[in-house]
């Protein structure tokens, strides 16, 4: 029973967004930016009124887009022989540069809080794994290898910039779960009830106290000293949980009919901020949570939402793009009738990328999406 838990709650994870998604010679005729130029300051206002330049590239080279390195420039993956490339593209001039090569098949980039490290995940085989840690110039600050590991779940510490959290999934779908440290480039193996954790403040993890034999649609939040290993409990039922720098955000409290509280609490004291409330579409044994991303920056809250509860199969109905200010409690409707694909915004949350393979951008402010990448 255990096993199938696991392998439930990973493809719930991919279906609903637990994480971005997994998915490179140059590929444009624009002339090439340095990554050791100095970026100007950056003016949201005046970068809005710019037209935004299009990726053009062959299909067969494209994988994904994957991070923003900072708000003029995304990083994208594409494939070079058996290896990869991420390359870095600015919006505005079109300007493109390799920002690091691997041997190894990229599968995705993950910035920190403050975009000044990014984490690049690879597949050296089917059962090894790897990590590595870059700065903004696509230097290499520290490399883990994760052996007999089909798959691996990983979080970066929101509240030190240089710490991750890693679980690393076996054939067999046990786990072991690891604390890195970029400074130190350390890596060391914790007992943990589950392999979903998020860090907390003052060296703790949370994570759901799922029944693991009984499994139920919501479950308790706790709290898990990485010192003491002592565990306290945080929300008594939850079904998500994401934590930010001074925010704890989570989805329960689900009524009768399907309706779901959308929760902001801030740290330490847990205080309650905002709550929304929206519907919930229910898929296998667990609810299901659109994709979501939050921007530090402004305190916007974007997800999409189900025009109605009930059961995600066969739902066809569309989703509709929300913004949530978590300051005022200001609720908007951005766009309708939109597929529930992977969001992820500018540090700014000037725009931000949308679809399986972020290939389209969003700009919040007039409420447009465009597409951002040309296959040829």
């Amino acid at each position: 029973m255990k096993r199938v838990f696991w392998v439930v709650c990973i493809i719930s994870c991919f279906l609903i967004g637990c994480q971005s998604p997994p998915h490179p010679k140059e590929v444009s005729n624009a002339p090439a930016l340095s990554n050791q130029e100095k970026q100007k300051p950056f003016n949201p206002s005046n970068f809005q009124n710019e037209p935004l330049k299009k990726l053009s590239l062959p299909f067969d080279q494209f994988t994904t887009v994957s991070e923003w390195l900072n708000d003029e420039t995304i990083l994208y993956i594409a494939n070079e022989g058996t290896g990869s490339v991420v390359h870095s593209f600015h919006l505005i001039s079109g300007e493109t540069d390799v920002f690091y090569k691997s041997e190894e098949m990229i599968m995705s980039v993950e910035a920190n809080k403050t975009y000044d490290m990014f984490l690049v995940r690879s597949a050296v085989s089917a059962t090894e794994g790897k990590l590595r840690v870059l700065s903004d110039k696509g230097e290499e600050l520290a490399a883990w290898t994760f052996d007999n590991s089909i798959d691996l779940v990983y979080s970066w510490n929101p509240f030190s910039a240089q710490q991750l959290v890693v679980s690393s999934f076996k054939e067999d779908w046990s786990y072991d779960t690891f604390l890195l440290d970029v400074h130190d480039k350390s890596m060391v193996k914790k007992d943990v009830a589950d392999p979903f954790v998020q860090w907390l403040p003052n060296e703790e993890i949370g994570f759901i106290d799922w029944n693991h034999e009984m499994p139920d649609l919501e479950a308790p939040l706790y709290a898990e000293n990485l010192g003491t290993e002592e565990k306290r409990e945080l929300k008594e039922s939850v079904v998500m949980f994401h934590t930010y720098d001074n925010l704890l955000i989570t989805v329960g409290s689900v009524d009768d009919v399907g309706i779901a509280s959308y929760s902001f609490y801030g740290f330490p004291e847990l205080k309650e901020i905002q709550t929304y409330k929206a519907p919930l579409l229910t898929s296998y044994s667990n609810y299901f949570i659109p994709y979501y991303d939050f921007v530090d920056n402004t305190k916007m809250f974007y997800t999409f939402e189900s025009t109605r509860a009930g059961n995600a199969d066969g739902y066809s109905d569309g989703f509709q793009l929300i913004s949530f200010d978590s300051t005022s409690g200001e609720k908007k409707v951005l766009a309708k009738d939109l597929e529930n694909t992977p969001l992820k915004c500018s540090p700014s949350g000037v725009y931000c990328l949308y679809g399986y393979q972020l290939e389209q951008i969003i700009i919040p402010s007039t409420k447009e999406i465009v597409n951002l990448v040309e296959l040829s």
